[in-house]
């Protein structure tokens, strides 16, 4: 059976945490989708994500483009069996869970120049947020025998989210972002280095494929303004009704 790629991000798109899912209006969680370290369920899929999910698997090369490092990736409760990225794009899994050798030399070498800078923010960041006496978390993404990737933060109240952002803001002002470029997504900020993107890896991965399989159709789906990295390099993408992108495509077009 010819089967075309299907590139597609994860979070928030093919399944969400309880919170989103009421948050989104849906009627019920259905499936356990992804599960934390102690083994608890932690995100989950409704019934028609399910039965999206499961025709993805069988009629497409689905492959996941996900923030998620490897180590959550191998949390989540799909049976993948193609390709992976992974990281924001800092790594390749090939159908053996194994990191494309020739992306992981490039990435180690692109971000040579960034691992003390990248200690030194988070530093920063977790002395004004402990100062400020905001409620929230730093953690230091990492891969390849623990080479820095990037920074994420996050508020322990995601209804409390805008006070990390203006401190986010103010120390973005203060020590400028030269190298990097900034994420946000909701109760998530992310401090990347400008080589970790979904895009550069989609390009990097849809090269070797084409090169097999010039003619196939490559589809994608996202929900975030960073997937538009990737979503751009389809044939065809879309959206879920919900999340960042349908926002921004939302409040872009004029309605009658």
């Amino acid at each position: 059976m010819f089967k075309p790629i299907f590139l597609c991000d994860l979070d928030d798109t093919l399944f969400q945490t309880q919170r989103k899912i009421t948050e989104y209006g849906y009627s019920a969680a259905f499936k356990t989708a992804a599960i934390d370290q102690t083994g608890k369920a932690r995100s989950f899929m409704t019934k028609t994500q399910y039965n999206w999910i499961n025709w993805l698997l069988t009629s497409t090369q689905l492959i996941p483009i996900t923030a998620r490092g490897t180590e959550e990736i191998s949390r989540v409760q799909i049976s993948f069996q193609d390709w992976k990225i992974t990281t924001h794009g800092a790594v390749i899994l090939d159908k053996n869970n194994q990191p494309d050798i020739v992306w992981r030399e490039h990435i180690e070498l692109e971000l040579a120049k960034y691992q003390d800078i990248l200690k030194q923010k988070q530093a920063l960041l977790e002395q004004r947020i402990e100062s400020s006496g905001i409620d929230a978390w730093v953690r230091m993404n990492t891969e390849y025998d623990k080479l820095n990737i990037y920074l994420v933060a996050k508020h322990r109240d995601s209804k409390k989210i805008e006070e990390l952002y203006q401190l986010c803001n103010q120390i973005d002002k203060e020590t400028g972002l030269e190298g990097f470029y900034v994420h946000r997504n909701s109760n998530n900020i992310a401090w990347l280095p400008n080589c970790i993107e979904k895009g550069h890896a989609t390009r990097f991965l849809l090269s070797k494929l084409r090169e097999l399989q010039p003619d196939t159709p490559v589809l994608g789906l996202g929900d975030s303004v960073s997937d538009h990295t990737f979503l751009k390099q389809c044939d065809w993408f879309g959206m879920p009704s919900h999340g960042q992108l349908f926002e921004v495509f939302n409040s872009t077009i004029k309605h009658n």
